[in-house]
């Protein structure tokens, strides 16, 4: 225990050495400065979607308190596959997976906050996937850091459940966009 604020930890050994400009802890609900609004339509329980634009999301501690940008996801992830974050060690350890199973069913080969998805013939993809209510945000990075792919979404849990297992056409798109955007077009 070093009586440090996590918040002001991760600002200095993460934020600011990594130059992360847009990213950052909010004092409160709100949010400073451009920003989209955030809609939850809880598997189509909420209908309609409910804003949660404003909404103090301290509750998740640094998890999803966290806000930032797709281009600061970028950075981040590209830094911390190359090498300029954490050691060397710190990073064969975040890489060193175990299956988990997912909130959709999917098993992942998870790490210490890194999962990764490999596509045939295009390699093997690090990142993460973050939602609290309203945002959902994903981020990949090839290790090179050559190819990348982020995306951020103010509507989530959109799809109500199908009997069938039918994907409905947001996800379908979805896979297609971040197939697209990671391995060039099918």
């Amino acid at each position: 225990m070093t009586g440090t604020p996590v918040e002001e930890h991760i600002s200095r050994a993460i934020i600011e050495p990594a130059g992360l400009a847009n990213t950052g802890f909010p004092a409160g609900p709100q949010i400073e400065g451009p920003h989209s609004r955030m809609y939850e339509a809880f598997f189509g329980a909420i209908d309609p979607p409910r804003d949660y634009s404003v909404y103090n999301m301290s509750w998740v501690m640094t998890g999803a308190g966290l806000i930032s940008t797709v281009e600061d996801l970028n950075r981040f992830y590209r830094k911390l596959l190359g090498g300029e974050i954490v050691s060397p060690s710190s990073l064969a350890e975040m890489q060193r997976t175990v299956p988990v199973i997912a909130q959709d069913g999917r098993t992942l080969d998870y790490g210490l906050g890194l999962y990764k998805t490999v596509f045939p013939d295009h390699g093997t993809f690090w990142g993460h996937d973050g939602t609290v209510w309203g945002a959902l945000t994903m981020s990949w990075t090839r290790p090179d850091g050559g190819q990348q792919f982020s995306a951020a979404f103010n509507l989530v849990r959109w799809r109500k459940p199908t009997d069938d297992g039918t994907p409905h056409p947001i996800d379908v798109a979805l896979a297609t966009l971040k197939h697209q955007a990671l391995c060039g077009p099918a």
